[in-house]
């Protein structure tokens, strides 16, 4: 719209030159024209200017939150390496009707990679692997409202206090755990780890945080709900644990 406007501007100014002016006056008026065009082109730079600084600005945010990320995936993948043979894959797939059950990564058989392997980013456990192709794999997250196995756990440095987590809340994308004992206390604030036992899930991995504690009504079950402490919106690195050494 304003671009419209600049050019009839443009074009009253030329008429008004024609019919009702004399040369020196016409000059004028070209004169004009010329610098409202030159101003015009030096909006333009400057938009385009500050439209390339704003988007080299945000490239570098999110190179930085990428060699954020990228540092502590290493130096979770150091510590693991202690006791792991290890891969690192890169999260290539995620489906919107799925997205918080499963992702899909680029390791696979080729790579040591087995069903039920257990997958972790920097922060803690993320699922494990459900189906494995050569090159590839899927990978069924804990995040799943549906999640297929149980998961034997228990508050980080207490193994007299466990319990099992299947699946999450719909609404809160909370974990959801059951105390084994409706008299244990289990506050707020304490990590959840893996226990080991099962045989599926290797021992003290993080989890989540507890958030609330539930006993329902008739005080027979206790259900405490855990924060995942991955970003479950921003999984593009993962670690595969493959083999103890």
């Amino acid at each position: 719209m304003k671009k419209y406007i600049f050019l009839a501007l443009i074009v009253i100014l030329i008429g008004s030159g024609y019919l009702f002016t004399k040369s020196s006056t016409f000059k004028k008026h070209t004169s004009n024209i010329s610098d409202l065009l030159a101003l015009e082109k030096e909006n333009d730079y400057l938009n385009a200017k500050m439209g390339n600084e704003t988007a080299l600005n945000a490239k570098n945010i999110e190179l930085g939150v990428e060699n954020k990320e990228l540092k502590s995936l290493k130096e979770r993948l150091n510590k693991e390496n202690l006791k792991y043979n290890t891969a690192v894959a890169v999260v290539t797939q995620r489906d919107n009707e799925s997205w918080n059950s499963f992702i899909y990564i680029n390791k696979g058989s080729d790579d040591g990679v087995k069903i039920n392997t257990n997958v972790i980013t920097s922060q803690g456990l993320v699922g494990k692997v459900i189906e494995v192709s050569k090159n590839s794999s899927k990978v069924d997250l804990l995040s799943a409202a549906n999640y297929t196995s149980y998961i034997s756990v228990q508050p980080k440095g207490n193994d007299k206090l466990q319990g099992l987590i299947k699946g999450a809340d719909e609404k809160t994308g909370y974990l959801k755990m059951t105390l084994f004992n409706v008299n244990d206390k289990l506050k707020n604030g304490k990590i959840i780890v893996t226990s080991g036992l099962g045989g599926i899930y290797l021992p003290d991995i993080e989890i989540g945080k507890v958030k609330d504690v539930k006993i329902d009504n008739l005080g027979l079950n206790q259900t405490a709900y855990i924060e995942p402490l991955y970003n479950l919106n921003n999984i593009e690195y993962v670690i595969l644990l493959l083999s103890k050494k």
